[in-house]
């Protein structure tokens, strides 16, 4: 039964585009388990906000940590973007301000 579980999981990230390699949280996230972030998921997809808030606290307590940035992702025209717009715990994560803006390349905190 767990071969098979795991044989299924393997197919279902390569349907995804993430490869063994990627299967693996980077970064911060790094010693998390799967089920951390993707519990009671039937295939693996992005978590959603509320779950990325769980452990990371209110949007506006995120605003708020990132006031001093020149351009505050948290606190933008767009209003209450999807944590995984910008971060990846998979691959490389990206500043989707950086889209539409002239904004020089940015860290991610933890990566």
């Amino acid at each position: 039964m767990l071969i098979r579980n795991v044989a299924i999981a393997l197919a279902a990230f390569a349907l995804l585009g993430l490869g063994q390699a990627n299967a693996a949280n980077n970064g911060s996230h790094a010693s998390l388990k799967c089920d951390t972030c993707h519990a009671g998921q039937a295939a693996p997809a992005a978590p959603s906000q509320k779950t990325c808030l769980k452990c990371h606290g209110s949007y506006e307590a995120l605003a708020a940590k990132t006031k001093g940035d020149k351009f505050n992702p948290h606190d933008s025209h767009m209003g209450r973007v999807e944590c995984t717009a910008c971060h990846s715990m998979h691959k490389k994560s990206q500043f989707i301000c950086r889209d539409c803006h002239a904004i020089p390349s940015r860290k991610f905190k933890g990566e």
